[in-house]
Parts: structure tokens; sequence; C-alpha cells
């Protein structure tokens, strides 16, 4: 049986873990997380077959393993596990930062190892196993980022992964996510932090706390989440971050200065600007907004998930691994009938 071991089960790991259980591949999953209660609570999930206290007894034998913990400590557990990696493991993450992850996995992880960064654009602003869905990544991207090292094998291997859990296999390249990502992901909530800092600031707070209603619970929202997660975005991502920002600004300030004429302000170029956002809005929401090819699935040069682990198994442990891989692997697998 294949072993998929899920470092970090807080609310993406534990989401990650239960959309596995519940898809169409036969894996064991194990978690393992430094916080006990975290542990605790992805054990009552009834997502994972184990949940170890020790970050080892989690790696050693797993065949793919996803770092799902805050980005600044995935530097830290890739040393702390460098040695118990086995040869041929598929390493991968779910971090929203992909250039620095990238540069510590090709620095720290073994060479007998394939890391292929991997980022599913799904979340909420509630953390911990206590919230996990595992229906959270259907029908939304699953960025795929693979290292410059890493076997076409374990990019399958990811890409089916992604696939088996109702995501969309998006290939794309590091300096694009993490630009990209930062438009669509990090601009937002740091537009939310501001909101909340700009309002509860004000010395008139208490006043305007009971008027503010759904518009300001929907654009505050993502305030909430949590801030480790947040601080290490900004940290290792701050760049793209800071330029979207000021992008973000200019258009503000050009909405601004639309509105702080001497003379009123010329009502039909007011009314444009709403116009042209809500026309704006509404192609997004249609899906007119991307390229086709970018979402489509593996090339058929790649190999399947069984196919790619059969490689690496064969390179592994030679003859008996390749009975394995021919005889009982794809029952292990393989999608269900």
């Amino acid at each position: 049986m294949t072993t998929i071991a899920i470092v970090g089960t807080g609310l993406i790991g534990t989401s990650l873990a239960l959309a596995i259980k519940d898809s169409n591949l036969q894996v064991d999953v194990v978690g393992t997380d430094y916080d006990s209660t975290a542990r605790s609570g992805a054990q009552k999930s009834g997502a994972f077959k184990s949940v170890e206290a020790r970050l080892a007894n989690a790696i050693r034998g797993a065949d793919v393993v996803i770092f799902a913990t805050p980005v600044m400590a995935m530097r830290e557990m890739m040393e702390a596990t460098a040695s118990d990696f086995q040869e041929g493991c598929v390493v991968s993450d779910v971090g929203s930062s992909k250039r620095v992850v990238l540069q510590w996995a090709e620095e720290v992880l073994p060479k007998t190892v394939s890391f292929v960064g991997g980022h599913p654009m799904a979340g909420r602003e509630k953390s911990g196993p206590q919230n996990a869905d595992g229906t959270m990544f259907k029908g939304r991207p699953y960025c795929i980022i693979p290292s410059v090292t890493a076997e076409k094998a374990a990019v399958s291997s990811i890409t089916t992964l992604a696939e088996s859990v109702g995501a969309k296999p998006f290939y794309i390249s590091v300096d694009e996510h993490d630009s990209f990502v930062a438009a669509a992901s990090h601009l937002p909530f740091m537009m939310s932090v501001a909101l909340m800092g700009v309002t509860s600031k004000s010395a008139n707070w208490d006043d305007i706390a009971p008027l503010a209603s759904t518009g300001f619970g929907d654009l505050s929202r993502l305030a909430s989440g949590d801030p480790i997660m947040h601080r290490d975005i900004c940290i290792t991502n701050r760049e793209p971050i800071v330029a979207w920002m000021d992008a973000y600004i200019r258009e503000l300030y050009d909405l601004r200065n639309l509105l702080a004429t001497e003379e009123e302000p010329d009502s039909d170029t007011v009314h444009q600007v709403f116009v042209d956002a809500m026309d704006a809005r509404a192609r997004w929401q249609a899906g007119i907004f991307t390229k086709a090819e970018q979402m489509a699935g593996p090339s058929t040069e790649i190999p399947s998930f069984a196919e790619s682990m059969g490689e690496m198994f064969i390179g592994r442990r030679g003859m008996d691994a390749q009975k394995k891989i021919l005889g009982g692997l794809k029952n292990d697998i393989l999608k269900k009938d």
C-alpha cells in the first residue's frame, strides 16, 4: 500500500487528508504535527490512518510527503527530515509562496528525492483541523510547480493527487505563481487587514461598528485568517505583494481623485467606473479569463500515478519491488473500479 505523509495537520493538511480518503485512490495517509492539539483534532477527523507525534516516524517509509506547515517552518522541517526520506520519495508542499520553498528544497533535500511544489487555491479564514473540509478543493485550481530536477514521474504523482481530490491541475512557473497569487490571494487579505485597521483605529469605532453590515463583513472576512500564515506569506513573497499593493493604491487614488474635484464630479464618468468593475467581475465569474491549455490535465507523455510509483520502486527495491508493482500495486494505488 502506498503511503502519503502529511506534515502539518491544520486546516489544509487535514482537509487534504479527508479529500484523499474520499477519493478513488487507495492509499494510507499518515499525519504529523508538533502541536498536540492539532494532532488530537486530526485523529478525531478520521482522515488519517495514524497521526504521529514524531516527525521522523511519519516520514520514514512514505512514498509521498507533503508539507502543509506555515511557509517559514518548511526549511526547518526539511532540514530535520533530510536523512529520513526513502530513496525515490516524491516531496511536495501546499505553501502560498513558491520561490523560497523551491530554493530551500534545492538546498536541503537529498538528491534522491523529487520535489514538486504544489499550491491548492482553496482555504478559509478559520484554521485548525476542526474546520477541515474534504470538499474544499473540488473545482479549484491546484498549482503545480516542479523543481528543475524533479522526475516526470513525480510530476505525474502530484498531478494525479490533485485530480483525485477534485482539483484542476494548473501548471505555472515559479515567478508567475508568486506574482499572480500575490494579486489574487495575498492582496485581498492585505486589503482586508487595512480595512479593519483604518476603521477600528478610528476614535469613532464604537459608533461605526454597530452600523457595519454584510458589505463590511465580506470585505473584512480575510482579516480573521491565521496570523502566522499571513505573516509567513508576507515575509516570503514581499516583493510581488508590494508591487500589487502599489498598483492597488494607484487605482484607489485614481478613484479618490475622481471624487475630489472642486466642482461636482461628472456623473457619467463615475457611473462608468462601476459599470466597468461590474462587467469585469461578471466575466471572471463566467470563466472568461484564462488560457484553456493551462487548465489541461497531464500530457500523454506523463505516466500515470501507478506507473510513477512503479518507476521509483523498481529503482529502489529491484526485482522484489517489480513483482509488487506488476502484481498488487494496481489494487493498492489505482482508482477503484
